[in-house]
């Protein structure tokens, strides 16, 4: 039987924002989500994809000329995708002397992932931090997740699942033994809104956060607030209500949108829906903080 592998796109050692201490972070590839903001765009098709970094490309055309799907021109600028034509053999990649040209994600084993997590165990013990798998959605490959939650709980390494909340029940129960804390995203209530900025609707998101309080697990909510689209009073207090329903106790990291993501757009031929739109000052932050605190909710802004 072939060794269960895993779609990854980044392994981040010395990760401090996705959980306590410092930590290891395991990207896993694929998203059943399109959020316009997302700002790592590369973590939403499950396939390996190829990108090129223009700023590093001298235009030689090793590249275009080892390409035999002919998908790949050169502009007089930059290097060109014809992506429908891509078979990604990794032939350019291959060629390309600066590094230009790379793919997006692969596939590993568990025994490889956690062999490269364990490395970083000392800092682990010493800052109270862990292994976290975020994504994408990391929920999306369940049974790889699991068996390396499980290793990694084995180990003693305290475990974080980084989640939008939309799978199943069933790929749920897969995982949270192994699981120490889930930091899970809420982004809107309503779920047309939702629809219209992330591409589904949010019900199964709701049903499967309250099965997750509902059975014990310790909870962090996370919600990425976007100029436009939930950074008003009006949806950010019903975010703000919502939460303190459930339990006044959970605490709120709220994550206001930033731009780091963007040049990903252009490396993948992909286009950005909310070029131009600024990132909030530091009195709209505080804005943010004090909606949540109004509802008696702990809350930090990022």
């Amino acid at each position: 039987m072939a060794e269960l592998t895993g779609k990854i796109f980044n392994i981040q050692h010395f990760s401090t924002e996705d959980g306590p201490g410092i930590r290891t972070t395991v990207f896993m590839k694929g998203c059943p989500l399109r959020c316009l903001w997302c700002a790592n765009p590369e973590s939403q098709n499950a396939q390996p994809q190829l990108a090129n970094r223009s700023s590093v490309c001298i235009r030689c055309k090793a590249c275009v000329s080892v390409c035999r799907a002919c998908a790949l021109s050169e502009d007089g600028v930059k290097i060109k995708i014809d992506r429908a034509l891509c078979t990604g053999c990794g032939s350019c990649v291959k060629m390309c002397p600066t590094g230009s040209m790379f793919f997006y994600g692969g596939e590993k084993t568990v025994d490889e992932v956690f062999d490269e997590v364990s490395r970083d165990a000392g800092y682990y013990e010493k800052s109270g931090g862990g292994v976290s798998v975020s994504g994408g959605e990391c929920m999306t490959q369940p049974e790889f997740v699991s068996q390396l939650l499980r290793r990694c709980k084995q180990a003693g390494f305290h475990t974080v699942l980084d989640t939008c909340g939309y799978f199943t029940e069933q790929a749920l129960r897969m995982v949270w033994d192994y699981v120490d804390l889930v930091l899970f995203d809420i982004k809107l209530l309503d779920p047309l809104k939702h629809k219209k900025y992330t591409g589904v609707e949010n019900t199964p998101i709701m049903e499967n956060l309250k099965l997750m309080l509902d059975s014990g697990m310790s909870v962090v909510i996370r919600v990425p607030v976007i100029p436009g689209v939930n950074d008003s009073d009006e949806e950010l207090g019903a975010i703000g209500r919502f939460v303190a329903s459930l339990d006044s106790s959970l605490h709120v990291d709220l994550l206001p949108y930033h731009r780091f993501g963007e040049r990903k757009y252009e490396m993948l031929g992909m286009e950005y829906a909310l070029q131009g739109i600024s990132a909030p000052d530091d009195a709209a932050k505080e804005g943010y903080r004090k909606i949540m605190e109004c509802y008696g909710l702990d809350c930090t802004v990022h």
